[in-house]
């Protein structure tokens, strides 16, 4: 909600990165407009990104932004309208011819690979070489190494494969990419969905030092704590048409929401007082030979019970452990009254327990599997007869909930 503290703190916010803000836009997209069969994606939108500046993009899922990244990114080609970089009329026919001009982008997946060293990664298809026209290891390892001391990340081994850093740490070796293609324009896609808070305090301050090196910077985040804490700028999509942008300063949440969803933040969410009811699930004396240690709590009907604590404090682990997914060596847990002892995900599923992981991309989905098969997977009891699926059952059983 507004407020007159709030508002005053928006307005007397610095100018970004000591620039004018008039300065000239470092990528602009005029007039784009990209449909698919049966849908239009986009109509007509403009965008304007500024060197050292971070422009918020702002709408709600199905706006528009993941396609209007994709056309920035080389990967989609717009029906019509204009591309211009610095000034200039151009075309990115391809993710390479992006690359070329500068343009990453840093997704709330990692678009990386997992058996690759961190400095393979980094340098993937700019490596140095040397004279007989071979990769040059030593240098490549030297300057990502310098890559990262330079972003305050020295703490990455650059010999450390991928696959064993965390979510927040793959985040860093993303942006240690763009930094030694010398990126001019960095989009960051929800990148601080799976991080923890200090972690994205981390980022901000990564984000800051983007700016200061005159980075033109296009952050895109449901969260307006965020938003407002980072970007200069915003520019508002709503059902595929740009709906409104300017200096983030000079705008309120209510504002920025009422052209999101069109009409009043108040009428979208009454105020409603929560019922709080007998308790649901009940945890006690939980622990596992190397993760965590005499975890207890009580989760009550109409509650939401969140759980605090850095990467590796055993969080996820707990969770999984309460899953089914991973075994623990004692304590207890119970679920309306009566305790259960999941020995697998089959079992808490079967007692009404759920898991959405963190990394949804390789825990919560099976990739090669079509969207009706992943919906109906945790339920293969109502869509199977005499151990034989039943595609009609599974195709509609994910209707009903798609």
């Amino acid at each position: 909600m507004d407020t007159t503290a709030q508002r005053k703190q928006e307005t007397q916010r610095p100018e970004p990165s000591g620039l004018s803000q008039s300065a000239s836009p470092r990528l602009t997209l005029t007039g784009i407009s990209k449909s698919f069969p049966g849908v239009r994606a986009l109509h007509n939108v403009s965008l304007s990104l500024y060197p050292g500046q971070v422009t918020a993009l702002i709408g709600e899922n199905g706006a528009g932004k993941s396609t209007l990244v994709k056309i920035m990114t080389g990967i989609y080609q717009p029906d019509s309208g204009e591309i211009g970089i610095d000034g200039q009329v151009t075309t990115l026919p391809s993710a390479h011819a992006a690359f070329g001009h500068g343009i990453t982008a840093i997704h709330q997946e990692t678009v990386l690979f997992d058996d690759l060293s961190v400095a393979e990664n980094i340098f993937l298809g700019h490596a140095p070489h040397t004279r007989f026209g071979t990769i040059d290891w030593r240098t490549m390892r030297k300057n990502a190494r310098e890559v990262l001391e330079t972003m305050r990340a020295g703490h990455i081994d650059a010999d450390a494969r991928l696959k064993d850093l965390g979510i927040a740490n793959k985040h860093l070796v993303a942006v240690a990419r763009a930094m030694s293609i010398d990126a001019r324009i960095v989009i960051m896609d929800e990148p601080t969905a799976a991080l923890s808070m200090k972690e994205i305090e981390e980022l901000f301050l990564l984000i800051e030092f983007l700016k200061s090196e005159g980075k033109a910077v296009l952050f895109i985040s449901h969260k307006f704590d965020e938003i407002y804490r980072i970007a200069d700028r915003y520019t508002v999509f709503r059902d595929g048409e740009m709906v409104g942008e300017g200096l983030l300063k000079d705008a309120g949440q209510n504002e920025i929401v009422r052209m999101m969803v069109g009409r009043n933040v108040d009428h979208i969410f009454p105020q409603r007082e929560p019922k709080i009811g007998a308790p649901v699930l009940s945890v006690s004396g939980l622990s596992h030979p190397t993760e965590f240690d005499d975890i207890g709590f009580e989760l009550r009907k109409g509650e939401i019970l969140g759980f605090y604590g850095l990467v590796g404090a055993g969080r996820s682990e707990v969770m999984q452990a309460i899953a089914g997914i991973t075994r623990t060596s004692r304590g207890a847990i119970s679920l309306d009254g009566q305790t259960i002892a999941p020995k697998s995900a089959a079992d808490s599923i079967e007692a009404g327990i759920v898991y959405v992981p963190e990394e949804r991309g390789k825990q919560g989905v099976v990739i090669g599997l079509p969207i009706f098969q992943n919906v109906s997977l945790p339920s293969l009891k109502r869509t199977s007869k005499s151990g034989v699926l039943r595609l009609a059952e599974e195709f509609s059983l994910a209707r009903s909930y798609t």
